[in-house]
């Protein structure tokens, strides 16, 4: 999934649950950010005040920092019983490390989010569950068992569903997986999406309202599905990727119009009854750092990704070749506030979510195997 589910439709289905709109956008912009908050920053080196952060995504695919392959499993293709009938592929091959929707260790993690009443916890959890339902059948780990047939068939793009791109994220395509029996092998996006919105809105529902009728849930499920389903539009099985990839970056074509969609719903009353800002991946980044030359360059690479991939690899290279550290340094705006900005909290709620899920996943799978990257 990507931002039309973790920030659009997450806010809506929070709002609808029963969180104020300002709690609502926090969780939905945290959901959103895990995918956005893939650069290391330090900031105030040599101070007391001096931070660096958890990633919790890579933009590099391809090639991805070893020391980081614990970002995959825990938040974004969660394992579970690789003997899930969904799982069946017609080569026969199992992975302890398949992702599986809303499985054991998924709804485990949520629970403790919810238990924490950490809004930045939770955004993080929800991400994780949703992408359990659109990366199923992938592991977060260098594998052929992700390789589809065709043109990245022999690509090291072999982590996650790099070799599917970017076709399980988007909600109304209806694409192929034929890895998989025969039977199970059309994936419907859209079906799965709105199981994942019914299934987080139960559990942020009943969060909410402890005793809420069931009738009342299924009523309002009910509800929020018939509208989702409508702002998502029709199905199509037509797929580009360098025709999507340039409508996405030109913020045209069908996604912008069901952004706008998303965008319209939240205006109504039953979701807030007030306008939701588009999504801006430096929002926080904004209001807690000194408007630098440093930052005016990241906030540029941010903008261009392919610029800003290619200078990150440059400046790996470099550092691991001459040992010479090219990595940019930041300044907080305010060093005795910077504790209580969205951005910090939301960095301390990916250390204490990876650190909690590293355990639950760690008993439940990793220790049946020996994995050297992690």
């Amino acid at each position: 999934m990507d931002l039309e589910f973790h920030y659009y439709i997450t806010y809506l289905i929070a709002v609808k649950a029963g969180f104020k709109k300002s709690a609502a956008e926090t969780l939905a912009y945290a959901s959103q950010y895990i995918d956005d908050n893939d650069y290391i920053f330090d900031i105030s080196p040599e101070t007391p005040a001096h931070y660096q952060n958890y990633i919790s995504q890579t933009k590099d695919i391809i090639q991805p920092r070893k020391k980081l392959f614990r970002i995959y499993p825990i938040f974004h293709f969660i394992p579970g019983n690789p003997l899930q009938k969904s799982a069946r592929r017609k080569d026969g091959k199992l992975h302890y490390l398949n992702t599986i929707p809303a499985n054991q260790n998924a709804n485990r993690i949520l629970a403790e989010a919810l238990n924490s009443h950490n809004i930045y916890q939770i955004g993080l959890a929800i991400h994780s569950f949703a992408d359990t339902y659109a990366h199923q059948n992938f592991v977060g780990y260098y594998d052929t068992f992700n390789s589809l047939k065709g043109i990245l068939k022999r690509s090291p793009a072999k982590i996650g569903h790099a070799s599917a791109t970017h076709k399980p994220d988007i909600p109304n395509l209806i694409w192929q997986d034929k890895r998989l029996c025969n039977l199970l092998a059309t994936r419907n996006n859209k079906a799965l999406f709105l199981q994942a919105a019914a299934s987080i809105f139960v559990k942020l529902k009943r969060y909410n309202q402890p005793e809420v009728s069931n009738l009342e849930v299924e009523s309002e499920t009910k509800e929020l599905i018939a509208d989702l389903t409508s702002a998502i539009g029709e199905t199509t099985t037509e797929y580009n990727f360098f025709k999507n990839t340039l409508s996405n970056l030109l913020k045209k074509g069908s996604r912008q119009q069901r952004i706008n969609n998303y965008r319209a719903l939240a205006l109504k009353e039953k979701y807030g009854g007030q306008e939701l800002a588009e999504y801006d991946s430096n929002k926080w980044l904004k209001q807690i750092l000194e408007d630098t030359f440093q930052f005016k360059l990241f906030k540029l690479l941010k903008k261009f990704p392919l610029l800003g991939l290619g200078i990150e690899i440059i400046t790996d290279k470099i550092k691991e070749i001459f040992s010479f550290d090219l990595s940019l340094n930041y300044q907080w705006k305010d060093k005795l506030t910077y504790q209580k900005s969205h951005w910090y909290k939301f960095q301390q709620a990916v250390k204490e979510v990876q650190a909690r899920s590293e355990k639950i996943i760690g008993k439940s799978v990793f220790s049946k195997m020996d994995l050297a990257k992690f």
